[in-house]
């Protein structure tokens, strides 16, 4: 089996802004929150088997664009988290499978999903026919601290592991039963086959300190396992904002997004989840197209001789792993 990511999506939560006039806003081009597969594929190119990783707005028109139709399966589901810009599309990815199945003459097998055990709750709560109509829900049984290194997805195929690694996101991090509580629900992905490691490591906050400087060896442990990736997709919310009137906006400046690249050391970095509307109007992301976003980046990135390069990801875009 060989294997590939290829990139759903990577815009932020909230995509295209109504009545927002900026350039950012006003793009014709598709777009999609952020969202990857992880497809094998034959030696003859035909794809057999496909791991999703979150299902938000426009992410099942990128898989229609990737499968033909003939291939069309989802071997596992896995959540970063429950926000809606990262399960929006879970009834329309479900019932879509149902009818594929039906086209096909097969009985609809549910999906197999990993998640971890508070995002689980809220999946069941918000999307309760889906949850019991369409997924294979399997749910840790945990609600460890950030920079813990979780079981990884057992997912039956040879030549690949995904390890999940618990991550701080504020916005999420909240009981499904008391909104009170705080509760780590939160995952990041180490994707490793025989040659790459690929680290998904997006919806995270400015907590998550521990990535630069690991204070406890179950963080160094994480750190290791996060570091050396061949290609790490990084959030970056905001150029420089990270707090708006005096709360956080849940997500990384491309400031603390520098700090942590600089710590992990990948050989190339693909920039997702960007928006700028927290920057203001006027200054430095705000409005900014994705190439300016990487233009940008990429002077700061070369001034400052972090490793490796970095980029913003094209829609659609196929990456060997």
């Amino acid at each position: 089996m060989n294997y590939s990511l290829v990139v759903n999506g990577f815009g932020n939560a909230f995509l295209q802004e109504f009545g927002c006039p900026c350039p950012r806003c006003a793009r014709k081009e598709p777009v999609a929150n952020v969202s990857v597969s992880i497809l094998g594929r034959e030696d003859d190119g035909r794809i057999a088997w496909h791991v999703l990783v979150d299902v938000g707005l426009g992410v099942v028109n990128s898989l229609r664009n990737t499968f033909r139709a003939d291939e069309a399966r989802v071997d596992w589901l896995l959540f970063t988290h429950w926000h809606p810009d990262h399960s929006l599309e879970l009834n329309r990815l479900g019932e879509t499978m149902r009818r594929t199945a039906r086209r096909r003459g097969e009985p609809f097998s549910r999906i197999p999903t990993w998640c971890r055990e508070g995002t689980g709750k809220w999946l069941a709560k918000n999307f309760s026919y889906e949850w019991h109509r369409c997924l294979d829900g399997r749910p840790t049984k945990e609600s460890e601290p950030p920079g813990t290194l979780l079981d990884p997805v057992p997912l039956g195929a040879k030549g690949i592991a995904i390890t999940p690694v618990s991550v701080s996101h504020a916005g999420a991090d909240i009981s499904a039963e008391n909104f009170k509580e705080r509760r780590y629900n939160c995952a990041c992905f180490v994707v490793q086959t025989a040659t790459k490691k690929t680290a998904l490591l997006w919806d995270l906050d400015g907590g998550n300190t521990w990535i630069a400087n690991p204070e406890t060896e179950a963080q160094r442990k994480a750190v290791r396992l996060l570091s050396g990736a061949d290609y790490l997709l990084l959030d970056c919310f905001s150029w420089s904002v990270e707090e708006v009137a005096g709360f956080g906006t849940g997500h990384l400046s491309f400031a603390t997004a520098r700090e942590f690249a600089r710590a992990l050391r990948p050989r190339e970095t693909l920039l997702v989840h960007m928006g700028g509307h927290e920057d203001g109007e006027g200054n430095p992301g705000w409005g900014w197209t994705d190439r300016q976003w990487e233009d940008e980046a990429l002077k700061l990135w070369r001034r400052d001789g972090l490793p490796g390069t970095v980029r913003v990801p094209v829609l659609g875009e196929e990456i060997t792993i």
